[in-house]
């Protein structure tokens, strides 16, 4: 197994974090919608880089990181970062770039906050996991640029973990494009990689076949991918699991190849859970929707059978239902 694990020598174990210096933030304000781990973390990175951000939360969110602020905590480098956050329950600022990291089951209602007016001149970026991102775009009357966070990031009690290798951003814009351009300067002194795919539809794929497998398979057996891959039976599950969802992709894109899907999880950080298993537990549906739906209509296109997905789609939902039950009871 390929499962990166990163130890510190007594010595490292010993020093004492590194806090960033107090930077000045001048000129346009970055707004992120949302307060998801990558939303946080992103805040947090832009903001000891020198850049002023405003998140767009929910007012109990927002208390919270504007009071107690975040703090991130990265296997790659030995310090630890910790930022309050400038936040408003609106865009009341023209932008310099709007980024959206929402939860795919709250965006619709969360951009509301946002201006028209205020964003027709701006970037707009998304990472936010929907299976049509023109969904964004027709209510915000602007174009949406797709994004994807190739990193390994999870949250807990104000504190951000970022597992693993320096993360990525990959954005489906052109490198002589106005988002690319802003991101690139914003990005420069965070040690966040960015690369670009032209292709959004390749790019989402590219991403979905790799989170789809782990989170369902996750969720219906309890078991981080880590306790997964050492487990002959669910291996070899997850193994049936990536070649059901090879047969869906597209076919107007490159084949998908089951196996370097496989390698590319085996270098997934061992500490790192996927959330769905979590969010379940929290009586959230979490991504669910958002994996089921992308399954079924691909599936239904390919005119492909899928039985052990749906079998594990059918198992989490009904994990939902004896949640929400017991929650109600």
């Amino acid at each position: 197994m390929l499962f990166r694990k990163i130890t510190l020598s007594d010595k490292e174990k010993n020093e004492t974090p590194l806090q960033p210096q107090p930077v000045s933030a001048e000129g346009a304000p970055v707004y992120i919608l949302g307060d998801t781990a990558l939303a946080c973390f992103l805040a947090v990175k832009l903001i000891t880089a020198g850049h002023r951000v405003i998140v767009l939360a929910g007012p109990k969110e927002n208390t919270s990181l504007s009071t107690n602020g975040i703090t991130v905590k990265e296997d790659y480098q030995l310090q630890k970062l910790h930022s309050k956050i400038e936040t408003a329950l609106w865009l009341k600022e023209t932008p310099e770039l709007l980024i959206i990291a929402s939860r795919s089951s709250r965006t619709k209602a969360m951009l509301t906050a946002v201006s028209k007016n205020k964003i027709k001149n701006c970037p707009v970026i998304s990472f936010t996991r929907m299976k049509d991102k023109n969904f964004i775009s027709d209510i915000l009357g602007v174009p949406v640029i797709s994004a994807y966070f190739e990193g390994w990031l999870s949250d807990k009690n104000q504190i951000v973990t970022a597992y693993g290798r320096n993360p990525e951003i990959i954005l489906c814009a052109e490198t002589g494009s106005a988002a690319y351009q802003t991101m690139e300067k914003l990005l420069a002194d965070t040690r966040i990689g960015l690369r670009t795919n032209s292709l959004p539809l390749q790019a989402f794929w590219n991403s979905f076949a790799v989170y789809a497998p782990c989170s369902l398979l996750s969720a219906a057996s309890g078991k981080s991918i880590f306790d997964i891959t050492k487990n002959k039976e669910l291996r070899k599950q997850l193994q049936t699991l990536l070649k059901e969802i090879v047969s869906i992709t597209p076919r107007v894109l490159p084949p998908f190849d089951a196996d370097e899907l496989l390698k590319r999880i085996f270098n997934i950080p061992s500490s790192y859970n996927f959330p769905l298993a979590e969010q379940i537990s929290l009586h959230q549906t979490g991504d669910i929707d958002f994996i089921s739906s992308v399954i079924q209509e691909a599936s239904f296109q390919n005119k492909c059978t899928l039985p052990l997905t749906g079998l594990l789609l059918k198992s989490i939902y009904e994990q939902i239902i004896a949640v929400s039950y017991t929650h109600l009871t």
